[in-house]
């Protein structure tokens, strides 16, 4: 079937023919895709995936064709595209790759993915794109001096990665061409029949939205029950596992079933609470809590409302969100309760916003035993405010909901047990609803719990567990966490002769060794500034030895060596049977009147060790009763780590 003939304004033209559009994209598609394919894969290392998601950037293109063809260069459109396609498939199977690449292409591709994502692709938009380094900075989304720095670490970590001088860098990535050459792809005119399928799609969406107008303008009235119309005006499909024939169920929703303010004066301290405005949260970015990453944690709801609550000439001020969503069966409800914790425990970025790092410490977790039928607590702390969230997230049958305290108060002063008594109370209304499950007590107890994994590597640190510092510096970034493979200077006490964590301790191998190190990349401090963690594994007695041993020699610390003036301060140590935690606070003199200050903590989980050494500077200091919870969070996170074997 051809495509009918349509005339389109042009620039340099009054008109242009469908048939000239179609000349000029075949061209394009044809001298783009191997390329583009190239730059995909070394992306993600996924060549199935990196040609699905070139392949859907071409449709998208052939959609947009009319506009996107008077660019001068069409491929800074296009290329984009296809890297978040191909990101967004690839985190669900990280690099599942073929079976039957070489040794030279998996070093390579090991290579690339080693790198954070902001100096990957500043590496391969200047090695294999041959972009200029304004384009470059652009698309990863940082000024262009940033841009420059992590494609400077990238080629780096990249060079010493494989062994190879920086000048060998183009030649290493471009083998991986003897890969992508292979592949078979789809004549052009199935990709404009598909880009023209979703030209016509988006026609009839157009369509429904000018209805979703006319809806949030009023001109569409309520049913008998009161239930406005839901997110999806038509009938969604059945979910995979249904039983045949059976349909999606059917949820309501209504706004009513959200809290009103007098739920909110009665639960939460102080005086002043007025309600805002009540959304279907269509409208704006869609970000209503924090570390929220998407508009809805279930896109194919059946409803979902956001109402606000402030208190305004009331100092200090707070504000409330209670968000709310409902799902089409049970299945899709506890995906979305887990969506939206993950969002809260990890803090993703946005996918418009991947080059940006989280910004918000994660400070606690808690179980909210009771409550609906799963409850979670979270208190999070951005670390370039004095702000404080506390939010409670809850499921009860196909409703779920959180609210959001917002506040400015010391963060051992957040209202944790008002807002499990808030969220109590929106499970309450929640719960009696025809598609409703558990409901909740008046007065949830509120039960600590670890943090939740984060990472690949998850019982090491990561960025959204490190504090504050006395003077904001921008965010922290950290390096992928990878083996010790030589003694550092940072696996121990700086400045004390301690035992570290590599090689052997009392003839004992030390297994696991891994290490990792966050900078305040952003900020305009001396290059030592930093914080360093180091892990690994001794047999029982050995791991207790080493705790012991490391404790004495920092206590001896000032003694050893009078001449470096080393003071050193403990601020924690305590034991139970089957872990140990110990912090302190260490200054060496040096010569010309410099002193270096730095924290130091060890934890021990049975086996598992740890060492985090913070190095810090006059404004990027950690407050003690800070990195003693960080050494805490590190002993946490610790306990999912492999016990010693042998």
């Amino acid at each position: 079937m051809t495509e009918p003939l349509d005339r389109t304004p042009s620039p340099e033209h009054g008109y242009v023919m469908t048939a000239d559009l179609a000349t000029s994209f075949d061209a394009f598609y044809k001298d783009t895709r191997d390329r583009l394919l190239l730059q995909t894969f070394a992306l993600t290392g996924d060549l199935a995936v990196a040609r699905a998601a070139v392949r859907e950037a071409f449709v998208v293109a052939w959609h947009h064709w009319r506009k996107t063809s008077r660019l001068d260069d069409p491929e800074m459109a296009v290329r984009p595209n296809a890297w978040r396609k191909a990101l967004r498939r690839n985190s669900t199977r990280p690099f599942h790759r073929k079976k039957d690449l070489d040794a030279e292409v998996r070093s390579v591709l090991d290579a690339v993915a080693a790198l954070p994502l902001p100096q990957r692709k500043a590496l391969l938009l200047t090695q294999l794109a041959a972009v200029t380094m304004e384009e470059m900075a652009q698309e990863v989304g940082l000024p262009l001096e940033a841009a420059e720095r992590e494609l400077q670490l990238g080629a780096a970590q990249f060079a010493m990665q494989l062994g190879i001088p920086t000048s060998a860098i183009p030649l290493s990535l471009s083998s991986l061409a003897s890969v992508t050459r292979a592949v078979a792809w789809p004549r052009v005119t199935i990709i404009r029949r598909a880009g023209s399928a979703r030209r016509r799609a988006h026609t009839v969406i157009g369509a429904t939205a000018a209805v979703v107008a006319l809806v949030a303008g009023g001109a569409v009235a309520t049913d008998a029950t009161g239930v406005r119309p839901s997110l999806h005006r038509e009938p969604l499909p059945t979910p995979s596992g249904a039983p045949p024939g059976a349909g999606p169920a059917v949820t309501t929703l209504p706004d009513t079933a959200l809290l009103p303010v007098d739920a909110v004066r009665e639960v939460l301290r102080g005086r002043g609470w007025r309600q805002g405005a009540t959304s279907d949260n269509s409208t704006g970015n869609g970000r209503v809590l924090p570390c929220q990453a998407d508009r809805y944690a279930d896109p194919r709801g059946t409803a979902a409302w956001v109402r606000t609550f402030r208190t305004p000439g009331v100092k200090p001020a707070r504000a409330v969100v209670q968000f709310a969503e409902a799902s089409m069966n049970e299945r899709r409800a506890t995906g979305t309760y887990r969506r939206t914790l993950i969002w809260l425990t990890s803090c993703p970025t946005p996918e418009d916003e991947d080059a940006t790092v989280p910004r918000v410490q994660l400070v606690s977790t808690a179980d909210l035993p009771g409550v609906g039928d799963e409850a979670s607590l979270v208190v999070l702390r951005p670390r370039d405010s004095r702000l404080v969230h506390v939010v409670a997230l809850a499921r009860t049958g196909l409703f779920t909901t959180a609210t959001s305290l917002t506040t400015r108060v010391p963060v051992d002063r957040a209202d944790r047990r008002g807002v499990a008594r808030l969220v109590a109370s929106a499970v309450g209304r929640l719960c009696p609803l025809a598609d409703g499950g558990g409901c909740a007590p008046a007065r949830p107890k509120v039960v600590d719990r670890a943090a939740y994994p984060v990472g690949k590597v998850r019982w090491m640190l990561s960025e959204i567990d490190l504090p504050p510092l006395n003077t904001d510096q921008g965010p922290w970034v950290g390096t992928p966490p990878a083996a010790l493979k030589e003694d550092r200077i940072d696996s121990g006490a700086i400045g004390c002769a301690t035992v570290h964590l590599f090689g052997s301790f009392r003839d004992r191998k030390i297994q696991g060794n891994r290490f990792r190190t966050f900078v305040l990349s952003a900020a305009k401090l001396p290059p030592e500034v930093g914080l360093t963690e180091t892990v690994g594994t001794l047999p029982p007695r050995a791991a207790r030895a080493f705790v012991a041993r490391f404790r004495e020699q920092v206590a001896a610390c000032p003694d050893t060596d009078a001449t470096a003036g080393t003071e050193v301060d403990e601020i924690a140590s305590r034991d139970t049977r089957t872990t140990s935690l110990s912090a302190w606070h260490l200054s060496t003199a040096l010569p010309g009147d410099r002193t270096v200050e730095y924290d130091v903590a060890l934890v021990r989980s049975g086996t598992a060790l740890a060492v985090v050494v913070y190095v810090a500077a006059p404004r990027a200091r950690i407050a003690d009763d800070d990195f003693v919870a960080l050494a805490e969070r590190a002993l946490d996170r610790l306990r999912a780590m492999k016990p010693y074997s042998g």
